[in-house]
């Protein structure tokens, strides 16, 4: 069985593996799957790297802490664009929110 992207419960599995995420305290993953889905290629190579700085350090320093949030900001103030160019917007109206919601 195939959902499309203009079924109103499209969305759905990806939010609540965002709240599975954030109840594990797993900011970072969450963020690198929001890229993945909604970032444009500069925000997924931005995001890999956080990941990557964080996974080497073992733990997320000041400084990429910082540069997630204003990534994943940017991102979702994106996410109404990139719903729009897919021609589903009115079907998944307020998912940013959703998203912001879970994290």
């Amino acid at each position: 069985m195939t959902i499309d992207m203009n079924h109103p419960k499209y969305f759905d599995p990806f939010l609540k593996t965002l709240e599975v995420n954030t109840d594990k305290n797993y900011h970072t993953e969450n963020a690198v799957l929001i890229a993945a889905n909604f970032g444009t290629d500069r925000h997924k190579k931005d995001m890999k790297l956080i990941a990557d700085i964080q996974e080497r350090d073992g733990y997320l320093n000041s400084q990429s802490s910082l540069a997630r949030y204003y990534l994943l900001k940017d991102i979702l103030s994106n996410v109404k664009e990139y719903l729009k160019f897919w021609g589903v917007s009115k079907v998944h109206k307020g998912l940013a929110k959703k998203i912001y919601k879970r994290l």
